[in-house]
């Protein structure tokens, strides 16, 4: 197995983030020299935890301007190569005044390359926005930035058809002054022929403390095509991906990246305004159903064929099971949690039918009315053998 360098735990572990060596302050104190500022030891709890050494000197941060170092959850060994990496790093002799990042646009769709497309290059400080620098793609769709300062990280953003490409940050590696990076963009279309749902996972969480069943539904999709798809038009008669919720659904949540402002609610129907690129798209939706809705069952609809469909049901006196052809239980834990875990495959659309037979209703509350119940029952019971007794005696 390859020996794992130190220069690579300190790219990799995310140092460059905020160091450099030889470059300036960035959002930490420049690196290069710093054996002669702290020992071995010293550097390596850096490394795995800075808090003890806040701690030990009474003061967070001890470099005043400086945000203070989080922790890098860095292992024993991986701390040690960084210490020996730093104590040992040279300055190289032949290195840039400045960086330069440059790059291609290629249409995927098309195969041909982007020309006079406006790129911007953003900087940052940490989080925080600093300059943007403007170019334009040449007729073999190359873009070039240069006199970059070193102190920053860097992303660049451009449009196509109306939809925006973000490249991820990027900063210039120790002795690095050249990033050199493609851009692909894609056509658009609002057909979803190349659209499907490869599977979704729904996780049905009863929570009688709240009065909830909490759902949560794991989607994979995928375009298989070179375009993106975009939505048609607004209005909910329009080519987007679409979820089914329960007209009930309360406390309605969206994650992977998902601009809860990018969907639009349509009574039982959500609507993506995103545009979806080729790959896979992984969006998780989450909602709460009052149990005093639920009378007993509920549906939870998907728009899609899907290829594999797992349904996990938390186990609780409420009795929550699914009702589906083919629908088999089997028994799993999910952290130390009993769940049922049905499993489908090659479904066409429409809803899983999920029953709440509500159990726990016949051990709290009939329960705590029973003594009240079993008085009246003993009453009537008393004069209707009054009542017996005495026709009897007549006859």
């Amino acid at each position: 197995m390859a020996q794992v360098s130190g220069e690579s735990v300190f790219i990799e572990g995310k140092c460059i983030r905020c160091h450099t060596l030889g470059r300036g302050r960035f959002v930490g104190p420049d690196l290069l020299g710093v054996g002669d500022r702290y020992s071995r030891d010293d550097l390596i709890r850096w490394a795995r935890d800075p808090e003890s050494i806040y701690a030990e000197e009474k003061k967070k941060p001890l470099n005043d301007g400086y945000p203070p170092m989080p922790p890098m959850n860095l292992s024993e060994s991986d701390a040690q190569k960084v210490a020996d990496y730093l104590m040992g790093y040279k300055l190289p002799s032949d290195l840039a005044e400045s960086g330069t990042i440059k790059g291609r646009i290629g249409n995927i769709t098309t195969g041909k390359p982007e020309e006079e497309h406006n790129v911007v290059l953003i900087s940052y400080m940490g989080d925080r926005q600093q300059e943007r620098h403007f170019a334009e793609s040449d007729s073999l769709g190359n873009f070039s930035f240069s006199s970059l300062r070193w102190d920053r990280s860097y992303e660049i953003v451009l449009f196509h058809e109306g939809v925006q490409y973000v490249s991820s940050k990027m900063v210039f590696l120790p002795g690095e002054d050249r990033i050199t990076l493609d851009l692909p963009v894609y056509d658009t279309t609002t057909s979803d022929e190349n659209v499907s749902l490869q599977s979704l996972n729904l996780i049905v969480y009863p929570d009688e403390e709240s009065g909830k069943v909490n759902v949560t539904s794991l989607y994979v999709f995928e375009n298989s095509g070179n375009t993106v798809f975009t939505a048609e038009s607004e209005g909910p008669d329009t080519s987007k991906l679409v979820f089914s919720i329960p007209e009930e659904a309360v406390d309605v949540t969206f994650s992977g990246g998902v601009n809860p402002e990018a969907m639009q609610r349509e009574e039982e129907k959500l609507y993506s305004k995103l545009p979806f690129l080729p790959g896979m798209k992984r969006i998780a939706l989450g909602y709460s159903l009052p149990l005093s809705q639920v009378r007993g069952k509920f549906q939870i609809g998907f728009n899609y064929e899907v290829a594999d469909l797992t349904v996990f049901v938390r186990k609780t006196e409420l009795g929550v099971r699914v009702e589906q052809p083919g629908a088999v239980a089997e028994e799993t834990m999910i952290h130390d949690e009993a769940f049922l875990k049905y499993q489908l495959s090659d479904l066409k659309p429409g809803d899983v039918t999920v029953i709440v037979s509500n159990t726990s209703f016949l051990k709290s509350d009939i329960g705590k009315y029973l003594p009240v119940i079993l008085f009246f029952v003993l009453v009537a019971a008393g004069i209707i053998s009054f009542f017996y007794r005495k026709n009897r005696l007549r006859i």
